[in-house]
């Protein structure tokens, strides 16, 4: 006669894993269950193998490293889909200026000297402005930024795989309009492209891609925007452009070709469902229309919109025809910091006011935009942007008990309203804890940002831009 097995009491091996974050609030920004309370996120080889309560996850796992989300929101890294690390140089310069105007005076002298350096072999300014973006990336909860720059060598990848951040690094093709010191010859201007797409396709597991870039309507010529759209084509990469961003392009535009910037672009033939529109301000019912159609993507910028008072996105209008709109923080030249929890309250506030309604982009839809509608806006909603099994794991861990969070009536609400960049206290990015009870593990802070600033100072001061002396303190 076998011997009785008493199933009961036995107990089944633990499944061993490199992260458990435990015992927190988790914001999944999943329809299937939004909000889990004493939740659990297990992590293994960078990827997020299980979500959900305590009391379903902690007797499964055995981890490596267990981080304690107690009086913590575990949610999805942020996902800002446009930005220029060159211009973190630029935080706190004017204030008074339309963008045309703070083009001319404030980023063309400081991008001429990125421009120029390049083509004479020197990459300092660009290395040490992505170190000082990476460390305020890191710190802002960002786990996946589009950075949009001018000359940039691919050793600036480094940079990226170092900090142990995901970037999308988009490159500026222009070719009229802007000051010619800053346009790169043509030729110098492809290969360049194609060596930052060779780069970014060795990057440590995959972590970093390239777009291409079309600076705007008004400085890329019809030819040079139906190159890209061939390019991008016949490479399958993707393109971010800035649209419709003021007034004046509008105007520029309608004059010289009798329709939108929009319309100019769909007639050329370069909207479409790999297309990012940064601003997408300037949109009439019929543009939002050629969005739709095309599967065009927005970045809305609201923080930066209003500094230099080019208008207010029609988000609402953008939403409610099904379009996919994500959140960007921009420069640190007009908007001055990289608080993705500012551009989504910002962004809420500003349609409620102008729509009159206070019921439009409620919290948890300003919570998807900055999360799973930016990675719907790269493509990458099956990999970032949610906490699921299966997905990258990207996510940060929000400290709720400051007083300016408490009491907690709705957490979404709080979020979006009463957080800021110094309550993200740990990030993990492909699953590597990046930064942890606010200390960046992957580089030296104070180091890069004092070599940053300090190089800075001496090479723009050398050509002849004015800065204070305690521009670099």
């Amino acid at each position: 006669m076998g011997t009785a097995i008493n199933r009961k009491h036995t107990k089944l091996p633990m499944t061993k894993i490199d992260i458990l974050v435990q015992n927190g609030l988790v914001v999944t920004i999943d329809e299937r269950q939004p909000i889990i309370e004493d939740g659990a996120v297990a992590i293994n080889q960078g990827r997020i193998v299980a979500v959900g309560s305590m009391a379903e996850i902690a007797g499964q796992y055995q981890a490596k490293k267990i981080l304690d989300a107690r009086r913590k929101a575990v949610m999805p890294g942020f996902v800002d889909t446009h930005h220029h690390f060159l211009q973190n140089f630029h935080k706190g310069t004017r204030d008074d200026l339309a963008l045309i105007e703070w083009i001319d005076s404030v980023s063309i002298p400081r991008i001429r000297v990125a421009v120029q350096d390049y083509l004479q072999g020197v990459y300092d300014i660009q290395i040490h402005a992505s170190k000082l973006g990476c460390v305020d990336t890191i710190k802002s909860g960002i786990t996946t930024i589009l950075n949009m720059e001018w000359a940039t060598h691919p050793t600036v990848i480094d940079v990226f795989e170092q900090a142990g951040i995901r970037v999308w690094h988009t490159i500026t093709m222009t070719d009229q309009w802007i000051s010619p010191e800053v346009i790169l010859p043509h030729d110098r201007l492809l290969v360049l492209a194609d060596e930052l797409m060779e780069r970014c396709q060795t990057s440590v597991n995959g972590r970093i891609a390239f777009s291409y870039g079309l600076a705007c309507p008004n400085s890329c010529s019809e030819g040079l925007i139906k190159e890209v759209r061939s390019l991008a084509d016949r490479n399958q990469i993707p393109i971010h452009i800035h649209i419709a961003e003021t007034e004046y392009e509008w105007d520029n535009i309608h004059k010289k070709f009798g329709t939108t910037p929009t319309g100019h672009l769909h007639n050329l033939g370069l909207l479409g469902p790999d297309v990012q529109g940064a601003h997408s301000i300037w949109l009439s019912d019929e543009d939002i229309e050629l969005y739709r159609q095309t599967g065009t993507k927005v970045a809305h910028n609201p923080e930066c919109n209003m500094k230099v008072a080019d208008g207010i996105a029609p988000i609402t209008k953008m939403l409610e025809a099904g379009l996919v709109v994500s959140l960007g923080t921009d420069s640190c030249a007009v908007n001055d910091n990289m608080d993705m929890f500012e551009a989504m309250r910002t962004a809420a506030f500003l349609q409620k006011v102008t729509t009159m309604d206070p019921a439009v982009l409620p919290a948890p839809t300003t919570l998807r935009m900055a999360t799973l509608g930016g990675a719907e806006a790269l493509r990458m909603e099956n990999e970032i942007g949610s906490l699921e099994a299966g997905k990258k794991a990207d996510l940060i861990l929000v400290d709720l008990s400051g007083s300016h969070m408490r009491p907690i009536n709705n957490l979404e609400n709080s979020l979006v309203y009463c957080a800021n960049a110094h309550d993200i206290q740990t990030v993990i990015c492909d699953g590597q804890i990046v930064m942890e009870d606010r200390q960046i593990m992957t580089l030296d802070e104070e180091e890069w940002v004092s070599n940053a600033t300090q190089y800075a100072y001496e090479r723009f001061t050398a050509e002849g831009i004015e800065l204070p002396n305690y521009y670099s303190l």
